[in-house]
């Protein structure tokens, strides 16, 4: 199947010293995660970007994670760091692709 894009806000709940996700709520459905497969950053400009000047404050800031399931399913979450740090509460989690 290939990967379904889904660009949804999600509820996380992290987990440890570093506030790794451990469980998450998409569309009213509870996931657990029992592995974070892979974890990366992305502090690009994305592809709205190209073709104009790029500006150090219009970077993404955001926190990504590979992470399965207990059912065994695939999903590419992120936490968007970027947005002001006099407003913490607009740091939002995404649920980015199902794969």
């Amino acid at each position: 199947m290939p990967p379904q894009f889904l660009g949804k806000e999600i509820q996380v709940m992290t987990d440890g010293e570093v506030k790794a996700p451990a469980v998450f709520v998409l569309d009213q459905h509870r996931y657990v995660i029992s592995q974070i497969v892979q974890e990366w950053q992305d502090h690009g400009f994305g592809p709205s970007a190209s073709g104009r000047r790029k500006r150090w404050w219009e970077r993404r800031h955001r926190n990504y994670y590979l992470v399965k399931t207990t059912d065994g399913e695939l999903f590419e979450i992120y936490y968007d760091r970027s947005a002001n740090l006099n407003h913490p509460e607009l740091r939002k989690w995404y649920a980015h692709r199902k794969l």
